[in-house]
């Protein structure tokens, strides 16, 4: 088990201690709930009282947590079935986690007729309803689409009713492209000879319309093969239903993108945790190192570690192996949300390569969760752990493991969902291990890759671990709900 967060117990010896709140927000009053379509709820809520200040809502449907949402008192819950009852429940929660009582149960029943999406293109689109009255924008209405190549389709769409600052293009049902200023979008590259699906949803700040009616195109037959960057943006990742992307990196680019990466923890290289016995070269910083653990070939990036060159020796702190680490640390965070990184670990006695998120602050249970990690002298299987800590203690769940073939022989997917008080492992998009506690992160965390030599856990490498050793990383990608 990875246990990283005892490594960073030197940071937290010097954390401020923040001033406890322990007030939890009253209950939610006022919940309402009525039908919009035959596919769709609105909700609206009272914002309850709180001491500091609530800071978002957590809805229940049917009894069971669905999403959470900041900045707002009302939300639309879509694709849902025709004739259908569903009870709402909402929860207030503040900065410090202080969660309210469940309010009272709203219920409404989605319209028995009619539905807001057409089978192909042509079909008559429905009427656009009227803004409602808080000033959430209709839906856009009569969307359409033409095939304008073997790559390429342009949708087109009328405005709604209402103030509108922009549309949201969702495609094959995620979500796809954000466009301003315009009611038309051409979809570039596509793959030849496919059909693809198309909703368009209109935003004013905070409030979302429903989504459009649905509209089918077809790419043209072309005899030449797409371009594999292309049919890889197309691939879906097998993301939980109702996630749009707000990371990611394809890694198709010639270096490290400094936008969205730094090669180094945030404790500096000369601070090694766990009694790993690499250093991790700081390649933007320190260009000039002499090596460089990151190679690109315009669809991968591999991560590679050597025994460290009797001339590195001392720029390397004297460590006997070079290798490499990315976090998102000062580029990106998230709270709550799905992550997931294709990739083929590296077999070989004393190679530990991890995915994971990493808490951004000092105080509190600084949370840590291990998306995926592997032993190299035991590649057919790997393992899922949360860590936390409870009054100054390390609390860890059991070491999660999931066994498979050899993780090293090919790319695997490996994900994981974050949910107030649920996370869920998956390997290959298959859910494979979940913890539940109220003790779930729930704080911005930040993503980190890397591939550690050795280690109180992985043991030293010998003369059977192979150098140089690689970790290639085809992608990795954030997502959070809608």
């Amino acid at each position: 088990m990875r246990i990283l967060s005892l490594a960073l117990l030197f940071l937290g010896a010097f954390s401020i201690p923040a001033h406890a709140d322990n007030q939890r927000p009253s209950t939610v009053g006022n919940v309402q709930a009525g039908a919009v379509s035959s596919t769709a709820i609105r909700l609206s809520w009272n914002t309850p009282a709180d001491n500091v200040g609530v800071d978002g809502f957590n809805i229940y449907r049917n009894g069971n947590y669905y999403n959470t949402i900041y900045n707002a008192t009302n939300y639309i819950d879509t694709n849902l079935s025709p004739g259908t009852r569903y009870e709402y429940s909402v929860v207030a929660f503040d900065k410090a986690r202080n969660y309210s009582t469940l309010s009272a149960r709203a219920a409404a029943t989605t319209n028995s007729s009619g539905g807001n999406s057409t089978a192909s293109t042509g079909a008559a689109p429905p009427v656009s309803a009227p803004a409602a009255s808080n000033g959430t924008p209709s839906a856009p209405a009569n969307l359409r689409a033409d095939a304008l190549g073997a790559d390429s389709i342009k949708l087109l769409w009328d405005a709604p009713g209402g103030s509108v600052t922009g549309y949201n293009v969702y495609r094959d049902g995620r979500y796809h492209k954000t466009i301003r200023g315009r009611t038309d979008y051409t979809d570039s590259p596509l793959s030849p000879g496919r059909e693809y699906r198309w909703q368009v949803v209109a935003f004013n700040g905070q409030r979302y319309s429903l989504k459009s009616n649905e509209v089918r195109a077809s790419t043209e037959s072309a005899t030449a093969v797409a371009p594999a960057a292309a049919v890889m943006a197309d691939a879906n990742p097998g993301i939980p239903d109702g996630y749009r992307m707000v990371f990611n990196d394809e890694f198709s680019g010639g270096k490290l993108d400094s936008a969205k990466w730094t090669s180094r923890y945030r404790w500096g290289p000369l601070r090694t945790i766990n009694n790993e016995q690499q250093y991790y070269i700081d390649a933007q910083s320190d260009p000039d190192f002499g090596h460089s653990p990151f190679k690109f070939d315009g669809e991968n990036i591999t991560i590679s570690a050597i025994r460290t060159p009797s001339h590195l020796k001392s720029k390397a702190n004297n460590k006997n192996y070079l290798s490499g680490t990315m976090t998102t640390h000062g580029r990106f965070t998230m709270r709550y949300g799905y992550v997931e990184m294709r990739a083929r670990l590296p077999k070989g006695k004393g190679l530990w390569p991890a995915f994971w998120l990493l808490h951004n602050q000092e105080n509190g249970i600084r949370p840590e969760i291990d998306v995926v990690e592997m032993l190299g002298d035991r590649p057919a299987v790997v393992y899922q752990t949360y860590h936390y800590y409870n009054n100054q203690r390390l609390q860890s769940t059991p070491t999660y493991e999931v066994w498979g073939t050899d993780f090293s022989a090919d790319f695997h997917t490996y994900g994981m969902q974050w949910e107030p008080g649920r996370i869920t492992w998956y390997v290959d998009g298959e859910a494979r291990n979940s913890f539940a506690n109220n003790n779930v992160a729930a704080e911005d965390m930040y993503l980190l890759v890397n591939l550690a030599i050795g280690g109180a856990w992985a043991g030293s490498p010998d003369s059977s671990t192979p150098f140089p050793a690689s970790l290639t990383i085809d992608y990795i990608r954030a997502y959070t709900k809608n």
